[in-house]
């Protein structure tokens, strides 16, 4: 397997040439930022995990090209996202077992999340780990708003608000680390949400 920096550094240069050139201005929450922010949540949550080097590297390439396909389209995107990552590894001459497991990783960060090995918990957990940050409520107010420029869902406040209760009641961290380290801060985003929606109600 390469070595962490080589293969590590040129992957990140690459994904972050690829955002400033083919990134558009609606994509306002699947940005460089948010790559970044899970990159740097997978670092956290593997320490914690105590995955091996070799895994962790796996994790973080994946991490860095989880989005990528967004460029292209928004639904399913994790399959072009997957594309991009196995062309550039394999003229990388990245281990195929490896770079196999970093696919799987990938199309494992599809909603409904669906995963199967300790790494796919990981990386789906550092993906929505901003369900357990403070400024979550802001994050997903750009979503909402890059969604809506798009054209693929226009809500307003109330049914945005809605929709992100049920998302936030009906999800999950598949790992312990995420739960301890995001899962507080998680119970009071919701209760947030849920007050918020019951003082609208409460208006009319």
């Amino acid at each position: 397997m390469h070595t962490e920096i080589s293969i590590l550094k040129s992957v990140e240069i690459y994904v972050r040439e690829l955002y400033k050139n083919r990134s558009a201005n609606g994509d306002l929450y699947h940005n460089i930022v948010h790559t970044i922010e899970v990159v740097e949540a997978v670092k956290k949550l593997s320490k914690l995990e105590g995955v091996s080097e070799n895994e962790k590297e796996i994790l973080l390439i994946a991490a860095w090209f989880h989005d990528t396909g967004y460029f292209h389209c928004c639904n399913g995107h994790e399959e072009q996202s997957s594309e991009y990552a196995k062309e550039f590894l394999n003229k990388n001459s990245y281990p195929a077992n490896a770079t196999e497991m970093v696919i799987n990783c990938i199309k494992a960060t599809e909603c409904p999340q669906n995963r199967k090995s300790k790494l796919e918990k990981i990386i789906c957990d550092a993906d929505l780990h901003h369900l357990g940050m403070p400024d979550m409520v802001k994050k997903s107010e750009l979503l909402r708003r890059e969604l809506d420029s798009k054209g693929i869902k226009k809500t307003n406040e109330v049914e945005w608000l809605k929709i992100s209760f049920d998302f936030i009641n009906n999800h999950n961290f598949f790992t312990a680390s995420a739960e301890k380290v995001y899962g507080p801060q998680k119970k009071i985003n919701q209760k947030k949400i849920e007050e918020k929606l019951k003082s609208i109600h409460s208006e009319k």
